[in-house]
């Protein structure tokens, strides 16, 4: 090892610009699943799954699904 390289320096580090908070937005929710009834367990999700999912999974699991 030389003695010349240097790590974990500032010198290092590479400039990443910061977002601006008005660029900031909340995802786009289609609807969620919902475990249990009232206080359950709610999955938010930002595409709708086929009919044929959300009927098995109702069928098999006992999850409802709820458009949002």
């Amino acid at each position: 090892m030389s003695k010349g390289v240097k790590y974990n320096t500032t010198d290092n580090w590479k400039y990443v610009p910061l977002v601006k908070a008005s660029s900031l937005s909340l995802p786009k929710y289609v609807g969620n699943w919902e475990l249990g009834k009232g206080t359950g367990v709610h999955f938010s999700m930002l595409k709708k799954p086929n009919w044929f999912n959300r009927v098995m999974t109702k069928l098999l699991l006992g999850w409802i699904w709820i458009d949002g």
